[in-house]
């Protein structure tokens, strides 16, 4: 047999034994100067990715490779064998439409995967095969519509998991079962309707959980009572009509649902210290549990119309009080005896036509209040300055104040550490600008 024949024969066999029988196809990844590297303008279509070989000039030592204007189907398992200690892979909006089983059976020191803004479907069972020291994982914004239920399976040291901005309406049962190490999971923006009452009993260590804008009409948060602090949990613009709240929970964001109704968990005590529930249906102050550690408090656009200060007070360390866009018309104070941890009062569209501020005397260490667009027409206080020695800040902007009304108020108010001024552009047609306040 020629020479020339015997190489055919050669080429030929090679061909065969590459998937699809394809030659290699091998890409050139250029060094940074911060010692990371970056594919550039690199294609790889479905029938390349099997055998597809990146190179570069340390592949020994090479720790983070990027993809920068890139269109690569899937991660080419040869990435991880042409560089044996890469830590970070940065895979965002690289036009990549699946994961591959066993595509990560060699990144066997992966610790950051980012597959962020790509067109990800489905993930397959044992996605992730391989990559045991994955810290980070992040899946936003793609097309997820199916996690199989052994997706993550032996990622046992993942931290963070973003799942947000996907099309997911379901979760299987123990799709997070190995992840006893989670700490933070993301599932924003998706399109779940149920989340079961156990779907975390395996995530022990799970502290920052963001549900918001799915489609949940009840959400199981006593699955999180446990003897450490959980720090967060976002549940906003969902259709919850009611919350109960863990006893070990800091923090709760439940803006945009249709809540009426707010419960403590059954355990001893609260570590609650931020409750932010804007825009749902709360009618009274009164009708929430008390919170011994609550600090900040957002019952902003509920449907609130009568407020006494006194209710303040079964809020031990309550600094922030926002009561914005409720209803009221009046407030009353029937605190006996003075409060000095309550420090800013938000109080703007309201109803408010008159506001005497001698009733907030009990609130001498108030540093702001913010009463804007409301109705008043005056605002009454006598000697403002050792009322309350700190108030720095009043937000007066769109009321409609008399002027000949106001004549005190503006002489408290020159003599006081209080900023207040208005400017002419925040004055209506038919008013005008007085030392620093709009009126007619």
């Amino acid at each position: 047999m020629s020479k020339m024949v015997k190489l055919w024969a050669a080429l030929v066999l090679v061909a065969i034994a590459l998937p699809g029988g394809t030659l290699c196809k091998q890409l050139r990844c250029t060094m940074e100067l911060d010692r990371s590297c970056s594919l550039i303008g690199a294609v790889v279509n479905p029938d390349e990715i099997m055998s597809t070989t990146v190179s570069s000039s340390n592949p020994a030592t090479l720790t983070t490779v990027q993809l920068s204007r890139s269109t690569i189907t899937a991660i080419p398992p040869g990435m991880f064998q042409s560089f044996p200690k890469l830590e970070t892979l940065n895979a965002t909006g690289s036009n990549i439409k699946q994961v591959l089983s066993n595509n990560f059976a060699d990144a066997k020191t992966l610790q950051q995967l980012y597959l962020s803004g790509n067109k990800i479907s489905d993930l397959p069972e044992e996605a992730f095969f391989g990559a045991r020291q994955l810290r980070t994982l992040d899946l936003s914004k793609n097309g997820l519509t199916l996690i199989e239920q052994t997706a993550f399976k032996r990622l046992r040291e993942l931290r963070t998991l973003l799942l947000g901005e996907n099309r997911l309406t379901e979760l299987q049962a123990t799709v997070f079962g190995d992840l006893s190490e989670l700490e933070v999971l993301e599932l924003q923006r998706n399109e779940l309707g149920v989340i079961g009452d156990r779907q975390f009993e395996d995530c022990p260590s799970l502290t920052k959980l963001n549900v918001s804008y799915n489609a949940l009409k009840s959400f199981n948060m006593a699955q999180f009572e446990r003897r450490w602090a959980f720090d967060v949990i976002d549940v906003s613009h969902n259709h919850l009509t009611s919350v109960t709240i863990p006893s070990n929970l800091r923090q709760l964001v439940a803006a945009g649902n249709g809540i009426r109704r707010v419960e403590r968990g059954t355990s001893n005590g609260s570590e609650l210290i931020l409750l932010k529930m804007p825009h749902n249906k709360l009618s009274s102050m009164n009708d929430l549990p008390v919170f011994e550690k609550l600090i900040s408090l957002d019952l902003s656009f509920n449907q609130i119309r009568e407020f006494d200060f006194a209710s303040v007070s079964r809020f031990g360390k309550l600094v922030l009080l926002k009561l914005d866009g409720n209803q009221l018309e009046t407030v009353s104070n029937g605190l006996t005896s003075p409060i000095t941890h309550l420090k800013y009062v938000h109080l703007a569209d309201n109803r408010l036509t008159h506001l005497d501020l001698n009733t907030l005397g009990t609130i001498p260490r108030m540093l702001k209040l913010d009463v804007r667009r409301n109705r008043l027409e005056r605002m009454s206080v006598k000697d403002l300055s050792t009322s309350f020695p700190v108030l720095v800040r009043m937000m007066l902007e769109g009321n409609r104040f008399r002027c000949e009304d106001n004549r005190a108020l503006l002489k408290e108010l020159k003599t006081s550490i209080t900023a207040y001024a208005m400017t002419a552009g925040d004055c209506r047609k038919e008013e005008k600008l007085i030392d620093g306040i709009c009126c007619s």
